[in-house]
């Protein structure tokens, strides 16, 4: 009876370290998210874009590959460019290859306050690991990197 109990505890392990990580997750993600709003009036998901951009530097990036970086729909890349081209922090533009085809890019002004809010995150998700040492988070990093989504499994990447 003993060893059933222990093994049920054991079955159990990975689901609590989940629910641990998507906890913890998903309360500093709404903290940057809040923190963001309060102090330059953006979301996460337009800083996500933004620091997506600021990656790919002056060529930008289509619609199509900023979903891709993003890794969600291109529906919901134009929903959240939208306010932040109205805004003017970035540009959007046709490719000269293909008419069809949208560009993405940072305007001067979306660099500027880019820089702004990027050193603020990270001194935020610094503050958020703040509890860890170098040595503890290298090795949160190592754990995190050899989890695999069960649907990647086997695949390659």
């Amino acid at each position: 009876m003993e060893a059933t109990t222990k093994r049920m505890s054991d079955d159990r392990e990975p689901l609590r370290a989940w629910l641990d990580l998507l906890g913890v997750s998903t309360a500093i993600k709404k903290g940057v998210d809040a923190r963001l709003r309060e102090r330059f009036g953006v979301s996460l998901s337009r800083f996500d874009v933004m620091a997506a951009l600021d990656r790919a530097g002056e060529v930008g990036l289509t619609g199509k590959g900023l979903s891709a970086r993003l890794k969600v729909t291109e529906g919901n890349t134009t929903q959240v460019t939208a306010p932040l081209i109205a805004d003017g922090l970035v540009r959007r533009s046709v490719s000269a290859e293909d008419g069809r085809v949208a560009i993405f890019q940072l305007t001067a002004k979306g660099e500027r306050l880019f820089a702004r809010m990027a050193e603020a995150n990270r001194g935020w998700i610094a503050e958020a690991f703040g509890a860890l040492s170098p040595v503890d988070t290298a090795m949160l990093r190592r754990l995190l990197a050899s989890l695999t989504a069960p649907s990647t499994r086997g695949k390659s990447p």
